[in-house]
């Protein structure tokens, strides 16, 4: 004969089990302000010993009536950032769009988003964590930081906790990022079939490291693939006109990818000698709404999928670092560009036309 289910514990059972009010062991699993470190890490540790489990369809009509409330009571969260400055990051479109995405996103959800700035003098890590502990604030969006392969120190535990971009290394949390390989990738594929075979590639070194180096590595597996001339990268610090000049003179690229229009734009500046044309320019990080041909990233969607993941977390109530990092990529999308910069098919020599992918 079966054995009979064993009685699930509740969270009135632990309650009762730890002498506590069964409200204070609710705020303590829902990480909510008002309950002390030492009594959270208690409820925790004891909920882990009795199995606890919360009860799926309830924590979705809590959700509910929560919502509800919202209407009147939002819960806020915090978009971290740590450039030089408070309104650093602002002066990026793609980091505007991140955080446009996710505050739409998390407003839809009953959330409010705010950017909290990492950078204010003697602010350090552990009165950071505090000083958002103590405003309530259990959700936190990492915004792109201003270096690449950053580290990020803060008590994770009393936070969920979700990155967008590829710029923090450490710790390992769930990251939203644009799909940096396919956005090359695409990109690639669309001047390879308009006729274009000797196809550049400016980046910087900054922007390689935020990348995590996709978009290089994805530029060097399509030139190995294409039958064709393979260009050097022209892989810099900071570019300057004569940089970009030299480099274009030298290989004469007659179509160049780069996330910044700022290469391009040192390109024509500078001029190029006579014997090189100048080549069709193609973005990397087009604005949807500019008459550039390239590739949308889709920045705003990425912030509101990391608004809606955050949202996840905080229902299941998971806290600190993941013993997995989990990464979800976003496609970026060709936009043809108009006017003057559309990219128009070019006619093929009879050299070119013989090569394929």
């Amino acid at each position: 004969m079966a054995s009979p289910d064993p009685v699930p514990t509740t969270m009135r059972s632990l309650a009762i089990k730890l002498r506590l009010s069964t409200m204070t062991v609710s705020r303590a699993l829902r990480n909510a302000a008002g309950v002390s470190a030492a009594t959270r890490q208690r409820v925790v540790d004891e909920a882990r010993r009795m199995h606890y489990r919360p009860d799926p369809s309830l924590a979705v009509l809590n959700n509910y009536r929560h919502r509800r409330r919202r209407a009147f009571i939002t819960e806020r969260l915090a978009f971290l950032t740590n450039f030089s400055t408070a309104e650093g990051w602002r002066y990026s479109l793609t980091f505007v769009r991140y955080f446009e995405g996710a505050r739409h996103r998390a407003r839809q959800l009953g959330y409010e988003l705010d950017p909290f700035w990492l950078g204010t003098p003697g602010l350090t890590p552990r009165r950071a964590s505090q000083i958002l502990h103590q405003r309530g604030v259990r959700g936190l969006i990492i915004g792109p930081l201003a270096l690449g392969r950053s580290v990020l120190s803060l008590n994770w535990d009393l936070f969920s906790a979700v990155s967008v971009g590829r710029s923090l290394e450490a710790p390992g949390l769930t990251t939203v990022s644009i799909n940096h390989f396919q956005a090359l990738e695409l990109a690639w594929r669309e001047v390879w079939q308009r006729g274009y075979r000797r196809i550049g590639l400016a980046i910087t070194e900054g922007e390689d490291a935020r990348t995590a180096g996709a978009l290089r590595a994805s530029y060097l597996l399509q030139q190995t693939q294409s039958i064709g001339d393979r260009l050097p990268i022209l892989h810099l610090p900071e570019f300057s006109g004569t940089a970009v000049t030299a480099w274009v003179n030298t290989h004469q690229p007659d179509a160049l990818l780069s996330s910044e229009q700022s290469h391009y734009d040192l390109l024509e500046k500078a001029g190029t000698a006579r014997t090189a044309a100048k080549p069709r320019f193609v973005h990397l990080n087009v604005d949807p709404s500019s008459d550039l041909t390239g590739i949308d990233q889709g920045h705003d969607i990425v912030g509101e999928q990391a608004a809606a993941l955050l949202h996840l977390k905080l229902i299941q109530r998971e806290t600190g670092v993941p013993a997995r990092r989990n990464l979800w990529l976003i496609h970026g999308v060709w936009k043809q560009g108009r006017g003057a910069w559309a990219l128009q098919r070019q006619r093929l020599t009879k050299r070119a036309a013989t090569s394929g992918t």
